[in-house]
């Protein structure tokens, strides 16, 4: 039976790198993932050779509730036995229940909605409706950030190897050190149609500005009148141990755009949620507003669902606690262990462990794997480990992810000595 995995295992690599992407099976390899995945449940995946990982991937941010949760499951099945039209030109209930549902949940006045397909679709929307309603091209980003990968998101984004082998990208996009309010102000001005910023730069390695920052920026936004725009597709539903990180930052934007998590882990969806003075133009322009699955019911029952498991249970609070925990705890690894890592930093369950250089961070992983951690370095910063597993994470699981980070420093600390 080992054996059989095996082969299919090997066959499966091999046709994925054939058909899909020849360099991601290569890249699961040097961290000895060789194995596909079987199961997942909660914040566990189990391999075909019956090995079990602690999840603290989540997806890259899919899975907030954990793998196939088991309300969302029923609700869509329930879904599919209605036999209802899926999507478009008919106005169906759904799509209107799971709007009333996001606007009791969102921050301020934010209360119009434009549902698509994922987060990078949200992003090019809020460009484009920023664009639409102030009359202005300018749009200013972060360095370092990361919106996604579309052409519009990518163009906004502000990892330059992301972007350098794709330009010329969309013009009078400018970039501006992230958490540097003097820079802004240098960039800023009133021929500034919209300002796009995540609360917190997760690809970056987990990134925290101070508050005073975004709340500085936000009266500069409503002192030039320059739209504010929040990526919340990471960090939205939970992940910071708040429903949005900008409710931590005390600050309400004038556009939020969600996505990955909303849809519990199913079915792909994201959203533009905006103001509705900024809104009115929103409708009169087809390109605006027009995607064939936007807004389509599996779609909008698994976001619903989610919603409504996120104000039902205690997953906010647990959240923080958990998150508090962790963090401490890995700040005493960073302190014990110098030679090997620099810093760790985040917010609820989304965390960054710094390492010294990107090879350690690469090793520490594989070690980490080895002993049933699913953990990787952040995309735009090699540098950086993520660790960022489901709320549904147990504490015994978040121990178990401690003491295999230890380990993984005790060993290759050990090996550098020899």
């Amino acid at each position: 039976m080992e054996a059989s995995y095996q082969s299919r295992d090997s066959e499966l690599f091999e046709s994925y790198g054939k058909f899909i992407n020849p360099a991601y099976p290569k890249f699961l390899k040097k961290l000895g993932l060789e194995r596909v995945a079987v199961k997942a449940e909660a914040a566990t995946i189990t391999d075909s050779a019956g090995k079990t990982y602690i999840d603290c991937v989540g997806g890259y941010g899919l899975f907030n509730l954990g793998h196939n949760h088991p309300q969302i499951i029923e609700a869509l099945k329930g879904q599919l036995n209605e036999k209802q039209l899926l999507t478009k030109p008919f106005i169906t209930e759904l799509p209107v229940r799971l709007a009333e549902c996001l606007g009791e949940i969102t921050p301020g006045d934010l209360n119009c909605f434009f549902l698509c397909n994922s987060g990078s679709e949200a992003i090019d929307n809020a460009l484009k409706l920023a664009r639409l309603h102030q009359g202005k091209k300018q749009i200013i980003t972060a360095e370092n950030s990361f919106h996604g990968y579309t052409f519009g998101a990518l163009s906004a984004s502000g990892i330059a190897s992301f972007r350098r082998f794709f330009e010329p990208l969309v013009p009078e996009i400018v970039h501006v050190p992230f958490g540097d309010i003097l820079a802004l102000k240098r960039t800023i001005s009133s021929d500034t149609a919209a300002l796009l910023l995540e609360p917190i730069q997760h690809e970056a390695g987990v990134c925290l500005p101070t508050k005073d920052y975004f709340r500085e920026v936000r009266r500069m936004c409503d002192d030039l009148g320059v739209i504010l725009i929040l990526d919340e597709i990471k960090t939205g539903f939970g992940k910071t141990g708040y429903m949005f990180a900008c409710d931590y930052f005390g600050i309400v934007p004038d556009i939020l755009v969600v996505g990955k998590s909303l849809g519990g882990g199913f079915i792909p969806i994201g959203a533009l949620i905006a103001r509705k003075t900024i809104w009115r133009k929103f409708g009169l322009s087809f390109p605006m507003s027009a995607s064939s699955f936007a807004g389509n019911i599996l779609a909008c029952q698994a976001a619903y669902t989610t919603i409504e498991i996120l104000k039902s249970d205690s997953l906010l609070d647990d959240c923080k606690e958990k998150g508090r925990f962790l963090l401490h705890e890995l700040r005493k690894n960073v302190n014990k262990y110098p030679n090997l890592l620099e810093a760790a930093n985040g917010l609820g369950l989304l965390i960054g462990v710094k390492t010294v250089r990107p090879e350690k961070t690469l090793m520490l992983a594989k070690e980490m794997i080895q002993q049933g951690v699913l953990a990787l370095p952040a995309f735009g910063n090699q540098s950086v480990l993520m660790i960022e597993p489901p709320l549904v994470v147990s504490f015994e699981q978040i121990r178990k992810i401690l003491l295999s980070l230890e380990t993984a420093c005790e060993r290759m600390s050990q090996g550098n000595q020899g």
